[in-house]
C-alpha cells in the first residue's frame, strides 16, 4: 500500500464528505481527488515526470494537499519552501532540490520578485496560486486545462515522496529525503496513536513546509475534516468554535497563547476532545495550566524531521498519573510508538543502562534515507538502521523517555555543564512567568553565564531579581541565572518555536548585563 491508495479510498468511501477547508474554500474528498488528479495530468503535459521535483511556496490552505496529493499519484517529489526562510534559504531550498516547479502564493509572491527571470532561465515553471498573483501560470487554470486522468506510475516503497527541509537554524536549511515507506508509516502509526476517528474535526495550523504536510493529511487515514490556516489567537478560537472541532495540534508557544483568552470567557471550546502538542519542551507549569483551563484529553509527541515526525508520545494516561502522583512524568515525552524503537547511546554507540544520560538514537520504517546533497551530515545522522539525533536523553526501566536538551544549547559556565531546559522548567514554575527561554552569553570571568529572557502573565507581577530568588531553591548555584531580562514578547522560529539563536543574539548585545562594561573593555 502507498498513501496515494488511501486518497482513493477516502474518495470512494467518504466522496460527499468535507475533507479540507480554509478560510476560503471547502473541499469534499471527491473534489480533492478530482482537483489533484487534473493537477498531476496538467504538470504532466508541462513535462513534469515521476521523480521531478515540485516545490510549493505558500501559507496554508487547502491547495497544500491538493498539490501534496498530485504528487503523490504521479510520483513527484514534494519539496515545501518556508515563506518564513530568507531569501537565501529559499532560493537554496529552490536550486537545492532542483524543483522543476514552482508553486508561488500570491501573498508570498514579492519575497522571489528579483529572481524569478533567473529562475525561469533555469528552466524552472512558475506557476501563481491565489487572487492577484502575477504570473503567468495560474494554479486553478491549471487544474481546468485538463479533464483527463494523470499517469499513475508504478512505485516502489523506496522511491522518494518529499524533501522535508530543516527549519535551517544553523547554516542552510537541510533536505531530508523521505520515502513512500515512510510518509505512510508515519501518518499511519501517528493517527492511531493519536486516536484519531472519522467523526473528528482536526485544526492544523502549523507550519506545513516541511514534514508537516504529511501531518497535515493523517485525515487520509481515518476520512476527518480538517481546517488549516496559519495561527493567530483569536482566529483559532474563532475556528474551534465555529467548526466545533474536536483535536487541535500546537506547539508549546501557541498553547500558552491561547491559555489567557480561554480563561476570559470569549470563547466556546467545549468540542474540543483533545489537545496534541510537540516539536519543542513544554515546561510542566504550562501542561498543569493547560489541563486546568482546558479540561480535555492530552498527548505529547516527541519527534524530528528525520523520523518523518512523532515516535514517541506521552499519552492522556501517562499525564494523569503524573497530575495525580508522578509529576515528574511531565518532564517524559512518553514511551516509543509502535513504529519506533527508541535507545540512549553513548558517544562511541553503545546502549547505556536505565537513567543515564546519552544521546537518543531511533530505529523505524520512519527514518529518513538521507540529507540530499550532504553525504558527510548523512554520514553523521545514520547508524543504519538508526538515526542518531542530536538529543541528549535518558530513558527509564519502564520506558519513559526523559529529554535533556539538544547537545549544542548546553551552557558551560565556570566549567560546569548546565542544560537550560532545568533552569527553564524552574522559571516556568513562577504564577508569573508565560515564556522562558534560558541562554548562555560570553562572561568574562566564567566563560558563559546563564541568562534567562521571560515574557509574564498581567498578574502576579513580578521583577527580574524575585525571579532569580525564585530559582535559588530549585537549582544548583552554578545553574541559577545571572541575569534575567524581561520582554513583551519573544521571537519565533520558522516552525513557531522560540528562536534560541536569536535570543542569544539580543541578550548578548544587552547593555543591561551587570558585566556589559568589562566585556567591552577586553574588547578593545
Amino acid at each position: 500500500m502507498l498513501l496515494r491508495d488511501l486518497i482513493w479510498r477516502c474518495s470512494r468511501n467518504f466522496g460527499s464528505d468535507l475533507a479540507f477547508l480554509d478560510p476560503r474554500v471547502a473541499r469534499t474528498w471527491r473534489e480533492m481527488d478530482v482537483r489533484s488528479d487534473r493537477l498531476a495530468a496538467a504538470l504532466q503535459a508541462l513535462g513534469i515526470r515521476k521523480g521531478d521535483t515540485t516545490a510549493i511556496l505558500s501559507h496554508n490552505r487547502v491547495e497544500l494537499a491538493e498539490h501534496w496529493f498530485a504528487c503523490l499519484k504521479a510520483g513527484f517529489i514534494r519539496a515545501g519552501v518556508n515563506w518564513r526562510y530568507s531569501l537565501r534559504e529559499k532560493l537554496h531550498t529552490i536550486r537545492d532540490c532542483n524543483a522543476r516547479v514552482i508553486i508561488v502564493e500570491a501573498s508570498c509572491e514579492e519575497a522571489l520578485k528579483d529572481h524569478y527571470e533567473e529562475l525561469i532561465a533555469e528552466g524552472r515553471i512558475i506557476v501563481g496560486l491565489g487572487a492577484g498573483h502575477r504570473q503567468q501560470i495560474d494554479f486553478d487554470a491549471l487544474i481546468a486545462s485538463t479533464d483527463t486522468a494523470p499517469h499513475v506510475p508504478e512505485l516502489a516503497d523506496d522511491d522518494i515522496a518529499m524533501l522535508g527541509y530543516t527549519s535551517g537554524t544553523t547554516g542552510n536549511p537541510k533536505g531530508v529525503i523521505l520515502s513512500q515507506k515512510n510518509c505512510l508509516t508515519s501518518v499511519v502509526h501517528n493517527a492511531q496513536v493519536n486516536g484519531y476517528t472519522k467523526s473528528d474535526v482536526r485544526i492544523y495550523v502549523t507550519n506545513p513546509a516541511g514534514i508537516n504536510i504529511n501531518g497535515m493529511c493523517m485525515n487520509l487515514v481515518t476520512g476527518m475534516t480538517t481546517v488549516v490556516d496559519d495561527y493567530s489567537t483569536d482566529r483559532f478560537l474563532g475556528q474551534v468554535e465555529e467548526h466545533r472541532v474536536t483535536t487541535v495540534t500546537l506547539v508549546p508557544t501557541m498553547l500558552g497563547r491561547l491559555i489567557d483568552q480561554v480563561r476570559s470567557g470569549h470563547h466556546d471550546v467545549s468540542s474540543v476532545r483533545q489537545i496534541a502538542y510537540g516539536t519543542m519542551p513544554a515546561t510542566p507549569a504550562l501542561i498543569r495550566n493547560a489541563y486546568n483551563t482546558f479540561g480535555c484529553t492530552f498527548i505529547n509527541r516527541y519527534g524530528a524531521s528525520e523520523s518523518t515526525g512523532a515516535i514517541a508520545a506521552l499519552d492522556d494516561d501517562g499525564h494523569k498519573l503524573a497530575l495525580s502522583a508522578e509529576p515528574e512524568l511531565l518532564l517524559s515525552v512518553g514511551k516509543s510508538m509502535p513504529h519506533a524503537e527508541v535507545s540512549v547511546r553513548d558517544d562511541d554507540g553503545a546502549v547505556l543502562p536505565f537513567g543515564e544520560l546519552g544521546t537518543v538514537w531511533i530505529r523505524s520504517d520512519a527514518v529518513m534515507q538521507g540529507y540530499l546533497n550532504l553525504p558527510d551530515e548523512t554520514a553523521q545522522a545514520l547508524r543504519h538502521p538508526w538515526l542518531r539525533t542530536g538529543d541528549f536523553g535518558r530513558m527509564d526501566d519502564r520506558g519513559f523517555i526523559f529529554l535533556g536538551d539538544r547537545k549544542n544549547h548546553m551552557i558551560v559556565s565556570g566549567g560546569f555543564n548546565v542544560y537550560p531546559i532545568v533552569v527553564e522548567n524552574a522559571l516556568a514554575e513562577h504564577p508569573a512567568v508565560r515564556e522562558a527561554v534560558v541562554v548562555g552569553v560570553p562572561h568574562p570571568e566564567w566563560g558563559e553565564a546563564i541568562v534567562a529572557a521571560v515574557t509574564l502573565y498581567p498578574t502576579p507581577k513580578v521583577s527580574a531579581e524575585e525571579l532569580i530568588e525564585h530559582c535559588r531553591p530549585r537549582l544548583s548555584k552554578f545553574e541559577v541565572p545571572k541575569h534575567i531580562e524581561i520582554f513583551e514578547s519573544l521571537p519565533t522560529g520558522n516552525t513557531d518555536k522560540l528562536n534560541k539563536r536569536e535570543v542569544q543574539a539580543r541578550l548578548a548585545r544587552s547593555e543591561r548585563l551587570p558585566w556589559a562594561a568589562k566585556l567591552a573593555v577586553q574588547a578593545q
